[in-house]
């Protein structure tokens, strides 16, 4: 036979036709949707993990500052242009910051005090300076937060003569109660109501377990932010919360605007969005879904619902109430 003229026989071609690549793309981008929501949830459980450690952090630091001066910090002590510290300028040596807490003192530092002063120049060499304020200290940030970036806002000016500043206002994402740690009995009165309450254990009648001593903010709110080191010559800008009388009902607005908030209004403000807009400076929130975090005068860390009871949270603020009501 003569097969000169006919063809070989060849094995068609194989690979994937039009319509089976689309399923596999589908497939893919199926299985990612469905995965992507999970690594969310594990991304955001590993940053509130990190921040309820923040807040236990500083809560067992408050405690080891009592014992070591029979009391708690006070909301800012030391008025004055060249010294005092806020809460957690005086919680520094407590939290493995003891080195800067030292050179705040230094006498070789420019603006220091005996005593020390959370706006310190400390000496950097090369005619550079960096105020204490201006340290970014990572456990007052939460990295579930990003209202305003890690290393801070603005500088703090005032540099001295010859001097360039290194640094800006650093952030906090967690406030002092100002309930505990202020003097709410003296009224209305910044210069006055911050210092001389001698806060302690002793003074907490309510229970230490029943009361917050700080709570989780945003870095930047409204027309404010919380900065770690600020001073109550500007109320808003202070990581602070529950500015007011200590019965709940009277805001208080000495060098405070917005006026602070006190009493059943003060309950955290679920996530607000934007926050420029919608953010509150004198109320606590999170970027947390559901909650924020909160350090208990006990030393404990507690994740409090945005809705719980507006009497609950309020009991949980103050020190002497005489309410039996805890975080749930």
């Amino acid at each position: 036979m003569n097969c000169r003229g006919s063809r070989p026989w060849r094995r068609g071609k194989t690979g994937f036709t039009l319509v089976e690549l689309l399923v596999v793309i589908t497939i893919i981008g199926i299985l990612i949707a469905l995965l992507l929501p999970a690594v969310q949830a594990a991304r955001e459980a590993a940053r509130r993990s990190q921040c309820t450690n923040n807040l236990k952090q500083l809560s067992l630091a408050l405690h080891n500052h009592h014992d070591r001066s029979g009391r708690f910090p006070s909301a800012y002590f030391g008025i004055t242009p060249n010294g005092g510290g806020c809460v957690f300028y005086a919680i520094l040596p407590f939290i493995e910051q003891n080195p800067l807490f030292e050179k705040s003192k230094d006498a070789s530092a420019l603006n220091s005090t005996p005593n020390g002063s959370v706006y310190t120049w400390v000496d950097l060499g090369n005619n550079q300076v960096q105020s204490v304020s201006n340290y970014m200290i990572t456990a007052y940030l939460c990295p579930s937060e990003i209202s305003g970036p890690p290393e801070g806002l603005w500088g703090r000016g005032g540099v001295p003569a010859g001097k360039t500043e290194v640094g800006m206002w650093a952030f906090s994402n967690y406030g002092a109660n100002f309930q505990v740690f202020g003097n709410p009995d003296k009224g209305n009165d910044a210069g006055q109501n911050f210092d001389g309450a001698n806060p302690s254990f002793a003074s907490i009648l309510d229970g230490t377990s029943n009361t917050i001593g700080f709570a989780e903010k945003f870095r930047r709110c409204g027309n404010n932010g919380s900065l770690w080191g600020h001073g109550p010559w500007n109320v808003p800008w202070m990581s602070l919360f529950a500015y007011g009388s200590r019965d709940g009902t009277t805001g208080y607005t000495s060098n405070s605007d917005p006026p602070g908030v006190v009493g059943l209004a003060s309950k955290p403000i679920d996530r607000p969005n934007p926050w420029n807009v919608a953010c509150d400076p004198s109320r606590t929130t999170s970027q947390h879904p559901g909650g924020l975090n909160v350090g208990l005068m006990d030393g404990s860390v507690k994740f409090v619902s945005f809705t719980i009871d507006p009497v609950q949270w309020w009991a949980a603020c103050t020190i002497s109430g005489g309410e039996s009501i805890g975080i749930p």
